[in-house]
């Protein structure tokens, strides 16, 4: 489980985070680097099966050109690296679940970040990290200040995925009717309805019944490139920290029952 410290400070990160694809190029200053170095090999049980690594030479050129059709990666000062151990039976939650722990506390030192797991150069990527037989890199993000401009394109994206709207609750929510809820519940649902993932796709449904909340995929994949598992772990993440945040007590356990991910058990202090 996440710290309660964490838990507050990433809630709020939460709605502070948005994708930045334009950085102007300053470096990171180190104190920013070290202050994140202790949440690179994990911050909860959860994260076993995953890590990070800095990346800060010529972070640029593991990203391609184009990333998907949502635009260009510029001067990114470094970039982190998210590596999975394929070994581990959960690893693309793992994954999910790390990196965007790592991405909101950069996002509440003023750092901007963007994910990038479906598109990239994997080899320049994995050629800059040292990785064990069982292990590869799923994901990215730059990492670095915003740009004071954009360029017209970049604007036009941006305007564009602003007036791409995220799914309501009602079309991912299943289960018990909304004012049968435990209280935390539907701003713990929320955060998650926030979490980012591949072209905005998020391939999942929550099912809410008395006990728990379950997770699970959802339809079909128009990313398969991207892992849906990496992005379920995402949006767990975003869900353990509200429900902290809110005073909705429980804990994450993994579930083998395909489509479902996992189980966000309720404990009884929280009932």
């Amino acid at each position: 489980m996440v710290s309660e410290t964490l838990a507050l400070t990433w809630y709020d990160a939460i709605f502070d985070r948005h994708s930045t694809r334009n950085y102007d190029g300053r470096p990171v200053p180190d104190g920013l680097l070290d202050a994140l170095a202790p949440l690179l090999s994990g911050f909860a049980p959860l994260c076993e099966g995953a890590r990070a690594v800095i990346v800060a030479d010529s972070a640029s050129e593991v990203f391609t050109g184009l990333v998907g059709p949502v635009g260009k990666i510029t001067a990114p000062p470094v970039a982190l690296a998210f590596i999975a151990d394929t070994s581990h039976p959960h690893y693309q939650v793992a994954t999910g679940y790390l990196g965007e722990g790592i991405v909101l506390e950069a996002t509440s030192m003023g750092l901007a970040t963007c994910w990038v797991s479906g598109s990239f150069r994997r080899n320049e990527a994995e050629r800059r990290v040292t990785l064990a037989a069982s292990e590869k890199v799923m994901a990215l993000t730059p990492l670095g200040f915003p740009a004071s401009s954009e360029t017209f394109g970049a604007k036009a994206i941006r305007t564009a995925a602003s007036a791409h709207k995220r799914k309501p609750l009602s079309s991912i929510v299943s289960g018990l009717p909304q004012k049968d809820w435990p209280p935390g519940c539907g701003e713990a649902l929320e955060a998650a309805r926030l979490a980012p993932s591949a072209l905005n796709r998020q391939p999942w449904q929550f099912n809410v019944g008395e006990e728990r909340v379950t997770i699970s995929t959802s339809g079909l994949d128009p990313f398969p490139i991207a892992p849906v598992k990496l992005d379920c772990g995402i949006a767990m993440l975003h869900f353990e920290i509200a429900a902290k945040a809110n005073g909705l007590r429980g804990e994450w356990r993994m579930s083998d029952k395909a489509p479902q991910v996992a189980e966000f058990v309720f404990t009884h202090s929280s009932l």
